[in-house]
């Protein structure tokens, strides 16, 4: 996954205090804290999803009960025509 560098501009004195205090606090940089900060922001956990699951966009629950209902009965396998 490539990186994407930011230069953030005009962040407020206490914007950047409650930043630095948690680095410190986790002991990770200040670069770690504020991607973690984004992140949570963004996607409601630290860890951004990867970028072939869109699951977090759409969802993890079916778009169409009815579809995967049919899909399902699609995939159905009918034993005593196989045999």
């Amino acid at each position: 996954m490539n990186k994407i560098q930011y230069t953030i501009r005009n962040v407020p004195p206490a914007v950047d205090r409650v930043i630095k205090k948690r680095s410190k606090q986790s002991g990770k940089s200040f670069n770690q804290t504020v991607v973690e900060l984004l992140s949570l922001q963004t996607f409601g956990t630290t860890k951004p999803p990867s970028e072939e699951d869109f699951s977090w966009l759409f969802g993890a629950m079916s778009l169409d009960e009815k579809f995967d209902e049919a899909i399902q009965d699609q995939s159905r396998i009918e034993e005593d025509i196989w045999k």
